[in-house]
This record gives structure tokens, C-alpha cells and sequence, in this order.
């Protein structure tokens, strides 16, 4: 097995991997790896096709039109195969470039290796890899992967990758993983590339980049007002002085939930929206001090997790001890990003999530994710952890899976149709996706978001891991208006 080597970028030195997720602040430039070639083993030339006509579809107004997928051509041999892998016979297949946009978080892996996600191009090829084994690709499509990494805080070296691939790369579809928005929402309106993200956002960044734009996670509106009757459910709130503290990309989620959580009676006696940008700052000491001139019981802390340390060993200086009722914002419903928490603060603490996170610890049994880790344990050739606490490569490994799982979904809906536009309309009618990561969930031309499950999780201190605590559970509308 040969691999295309990958350049990264050289990101800033930060304290914590996934607890700065959310931030931002200047980013490097963005390079991209040079493409891994596959094709179908063979000791013979392969016959030459004649090149497919170039298919275009016209991109938002202003913005250039898409580039579609690479011209019909033979493919060679699979030189990411094992001798194990079942081979084929060399046949004509259209070449699908497709990129996969990832973090660079090599700086957090010095200060400790569960900090890591690994290697997320071997992750990807290992998924593909399985997809040629057992015939799941439609007949007739291959598929080529082009990586490219990115500074996880800023947004100059995601634009960077957004151009890259869709200039340099003439990338058909965009697979991308943690805190890409700003290079998604990129790829779609500036170049009408389908993109399909990790990260939910708010409704305006779906309208913006329509139809493009898919997210596995939900939309910030319906995910935020799910989190208030989640909360409203725990019944930490009923009777209680509540403060919120939220980042300035989650608006729309936060009104929704407001006007929920006020509509109930909820007495929020404090709100303080921050920016989001930077990696923590001394006005993090001044909103908990707030928060204790105020006699917050309960914490609703949607913020990045540089800003949660800060809160965390400020509070805990002055012997305040709140109730915090934690979410998957920042990535903080990980066991890596959540063992850094003090245990006097945070043991106890319960949160919503849509992952899997948990499930080990809880006693949940998940074959299909187990596949997943199998496989990639095959190709790569090394063992994955499955006792808890779950390190940052055991989440990005069943995260990959899950972003592959719905482009195959997309390749193979639009099998006759291989354009732009036919992926979108075969990721808006594919049915509900099963996924190993994330809780299930479904498209619509209505709805570019597709995790609509969540359950409840609470953080133990002395595993130190999350444990499942419910099964998941369906999630409500999203919209105030509309609900019963």
C-alpha cells in the first residue's frame, strides 16, 4: 500500500485540542495534499476511453460556475489494496475527485496523544478502500480522494482550502470535517460545489449557500431549541436563576431557545454574547464574576472551550459551583475535551449530545460502529483503544465513517444522473441514514441538516468519560411557531 504524502499546515501552539474548537482568530494558509490515485489491479495496459462532455450547473449569482467530475477514464491498479482484497478485472470507470477537508491538530498531540484524530486520510481511504472490497460503489464510478488540511482557528486557511479544491482540484464534492463552516459555506456560494460539512449552522448559512450545502449535524435553530425543552426536561431550571453565555455564531439557535425557555417561565437573569474569536480572554473572569453577582444557579455555557477553562479555574478559585448543563458546541461532549474540566466543577454534569458519545462506558452495544473501527484497524494496520475514555482518533475514525456513508449515499442516489445537481437531489431523497457515530437522521430539499435524534450523557470524573444515559429520542421541529 502506497500513499500520496500530505503537506499540513503549521497551526499555532495551543493549550487544548478539541476545547478551542469553537474559536476563532488568525489562520495559517492552507496547502492541499496531492490526490491518491486508485484504480482496478491489472498486469495489462488499460484501453482508452474517450473523454465524457464536461457537465456544468450554474452556480448562485455572482459565483463562478461549478466544475463537475473528472473526464471517463481506465482505471489501473488499486495500489491501497491488500493481498487479501478481492480483485476485478480492469473495466472504464468515470473518476469522482473528491475532496476531504480536515483539522490539522498535529500541535495538540504534543501536549498529549489522546489529543489526536489521527490520520484523516488514511480514515478516508480506509472507508473507500472497503467500498471497492465489497462492491458498494454503483458500477461504473470510482473514486478519487484529494486531501487538504486547515488551521482550526481562523477562517483564512479554510478559504485557502475552499480555493484550492475547487480552483486547483476541480473537486466534484467536498467531504469536511470539524469547525469548516466558513470553508463550506465557500465552496458553496462561491463555486456551487456540494459540500458536505460536519458542523450544523444557522438557517441564514443554509439559505446562503443553497442548494449546496448538507451538514451532519443539526441546523443551530432547531438543535438549540431542543436543547431548551432537553433542559426543561432535566428539570435543573424550574425555579432556578439561570445566566447564558453563548458565541455570536449561535444567534439564531440561542432566540429560538430564549423565547422557549421564557415562554415556560424561566427566569434567565443574565445573558452575555461574546464574539467567538480569539482563544480565551480576561473578559471570560469578568462574565463569571457576573454570574456571581447575579446568583446564577445554573449555567448554560455555549461557548468555545478555551472560554470553559477559563470559567472553570475562575470558579473554582472562588469556590463557586453552579449547575452547568453542558452540549456538543465545541466539541465539548468529548472524553478528551471534557477530562480537562476540574472534577470539583464539572463531575455530574449532564449534557445533550447527537453522537455516540458514551455508548462504550454506558454498555451500549454498537456493531455497526465496531465495523467501522475493524476496518480501519485492517487497512491501516494498528489497534484502536475501544475502552473508555474515548481518545480524539477512536471519535474521528466513526466520524469519517459517517461523512462517508452519506456521500456514498449521494454517489449512488445520483448513479445516472452524476452531476451537482443529481447528487443534491439523491442526498435529499436517500431516507433515513444509519449512522455509527452520530444519531441517525434524514435530508429534504426542506432540510440540508441530517441528525434529527439526541439523548443524554453525563460526564464521570473518576472513568473519566461520558456514559450514555437514555436512548436517543426524536428531535422536535425547531421553530416555536410550528410546535404543538
Amino acid at each position: 500500500m502506497s500513499r500520496q504524502p500530505i503537506r499540513v499546515l503549521a497551526g499555532p501552539f495551543l493549550a487544548l485540542v478539541l476545547a478551542v474548537s469553537a474559536c476563532g482568530g488568525g489562520g495559517d494558509a492552507a496547502t492541499t495534499a496531492a490526490p491518491t490515485t486508485t484504480a482496478a489491479p491489472t498486469t495489462t495496459a488499460a484501453p482508452t476511453t474517450t473523454a465524457a462532455p464536461t457537465t456544468t450547473t450554474a452556480a448562485p449569482t455572482t459565483t463562478a460556475a461549478p466544475t463537475t467530475t473528472a473526464a471517463p477514464t481506465t482505471s489501473a491498479a488499486d495500489d491501497s489494496a491488500t493481498p487479501d482484497d478481492p480483485v476485478s478485472p480492469s473495466v472504464a470507470a468515470t473518476v469522482v475527485r473528491i475532496g476531504y477537508a480536515f483539522p490539522n491538530l498535529d500541535a495538540f498531540a504534543v501536549l498529549n496523544k489522546e489529543f489526536s484524530i489521527g490520520d484523516p486520510q488514511l480514515q478516508a481511504e480506509a472507508v473507500v478502500n472497503r467500498w471497492r472490497r465489497e462492491g458498494l460503489l454503483p458500477d461504473g464510478i470510482e473514486v478519487e480522494l484529494v486531501f487538504a488540511s486547515y488551521n482550526i482557528i481562523g477562517t483564512s486557511g479554510k478559504l485557502g482550502v475552499c480555493t484550492s479544491l475547487a480552483e486547483d482540484e476541480e473537486v466534484f464534492a467536498v467531504v469536511s470535517g470539524l469547525n469548516f463552516t466558513a470553508g463550506a459555506e465557500c465552496l458553496a456560494t462561491r463555486f456551487g460545489v456540494p459540500v458536505i460539512d460536519t458542523d450544523g449552522a444557522g438557517p441564514a448559512v443554509y439559505q446562503r449557500s443553497a442548494p449546496w450545502l448538507f451538514t451532519l449535524r443539526p441546523d443551530h435553530v432547531r438543535y438549540y431549541f431542543n436543547y431548551g425543552q432537553w433542559a426543561l426536561g432535566q428539570g435543573a431550571l424550574q425555579g432556578k436563576r439561570v445566566g447564558l453565555w453563548f458565541e455570536t455564531p449561535l444567534t439564531e439557535g440561542v432566540e429560538a431557545m430564549r423565547a422557549l425557555l421564557e415562554g415556560e417561565g424561566i427566569d434567565i437573569v443574565t445573558v452575555t454574547e461574546i464574539s467567538g474569536e480569539g482563544i480565551g480572554s480576561p473578559e471570560d473572569q469578568t462574565i463569571v464574576q457576573r454570574f456571581m453577582d447575579y446568583d446564577v444557579d445554573v449555567v448554560l455555557p455555549l461557548i468555545g472551550g478555551s472560554s470553559m477553562t477559563n470559567m472553570f479555574g475562575f470558579a473554582e478559585k472562588q469556590g463557586y459551583r453552579p449547575v452547568y448543563l453542558d452540549d456538543d458546541y465545541a466539541e465539548g461532549t468529548t472524553d478528551v475535551g471534557a477530562k480537562v474540566n476540574p472534577a470539583a466543577q464539572y463531575d455530574g454534569t449532564v449534557a445533550m449530545t447527537v453522537t455516540r458519545v458514551g455508548e462504550q462506558a454506558g454498555g451500549v452495544d454498537n456493531p455497526a460502529a465496531e465495523a467501522c473501527l475493524a476496518n480501519y484497524e485492517r487497512y491501516a494496520g494498528e489497534d484502536i483503544s475501544r475502552e473508555p475514555p474515548e481518545s480524539g482518533e477512536y471519535a474521528s475514525i466513526l466520524r469519517t465513517c459517517d461523512l462517508f456513508t452519506i456521500l456514498l449515499a449521494g454517489l449512488t442516489g445520483a448513479a445516472n444522473d452524476l452531476t451537482p445537481d443529481g447528487l443534491v437531489a439523491a442526498l435529499e431523497t436517500a431516507g433515513e441514514l444509519e449512522l455509527v457515530g452520530s444519531a441517525n437522521g434524514a435530508f429534504s430539499a426542506e432540510d440540508h441538516s441530517l441528525v434529527d435524534e439526541y439523548r443524554t450523557v453525563q460526564w464521570d470524573a473518576s472513568c473519566p468519560c461520558w456514559r450514555a444515559q437514555t436512548d436517543f429520542v426524536p428531535m422536535a421541529i425547531g421553530d416555536p411557531t410550528l410546535e404543538e
